[in-house]
C-alpha cells in the first residue's frame, strides 16, 4: 500500500508544480509617487544660479580656464567653422558640443596631472 502511495505522489509531483506563494505587491497611490518625485528646495535643477561645470572644478584656476577657452575658441573657429562646417550647415549646436567635449577632456587631463603633481603650465 505504501508503495502505491509513494508512486502516486511521485506521479503527481511530475505533473503539478509546487511553489511558495509570493508576497502581494502593494500598489502605490498617485500621491505617494508624486511626493517621491518632488524636488527639494535646494535642488540644482530649480536653482537660478548656473552650476559650475565639472571641467572648471577640475581645473580650479581662472587663468588656466581662460587659456583653455581661448585655445578651444581659436581651434573651433579656424579648423571647424571657417574650414568646413559653415559650408555644410548654419547650425551652431555641433560646434558647441565639440567645444564642451574638448573642454571636458582638457579638464580631465588637468585634474589627473594635478593628482600626480605634474605642472603642465
Amino acid at each position: 500500500m505504501s508503495i502505491l502511495i509513494l508512486a502516486f505522489l511521485r506521479y503527481v509531483s511530475f505533473k503539478v508544480e509546487f511553489r511558495w506563494r509570493s508576497q502581494p505587491v502593494s500598489k502605490q497611490t498617485y500621491l505617494s509617487q508624486a511626493s517621491k518625485r518632488q524636488l527639494s528646495a535646494n535642488d540644482h535643477r530649480i536653482s537660478t544660479v548656473p552650476p559650475v561645470s565639472r571641467w572648471r572644478r577640475k581645473v580650479d584656476s581662472p587663468a588656466v580656464e581662460a587659456a583653455f577657452e581661448s585655445f578651444i575658441d581659436n581651434v573651433l573657429r579656424d579648423f571647424v567653422m571657417d574650414l568646413w562646417y559653415s559650408d555644410i550647415t548654419p547650425d551652431r549646436e555641433a560646434p558647441e558640443l565639440i567645444r564642451g567635449l574638448i573642454l571636458h577632456a582638457l579638464g580631465e587631463v588637468s585634474g589627473r596631472a594635478k593628482e600626480i603633481g605634474i605642472c603642465l603650465i
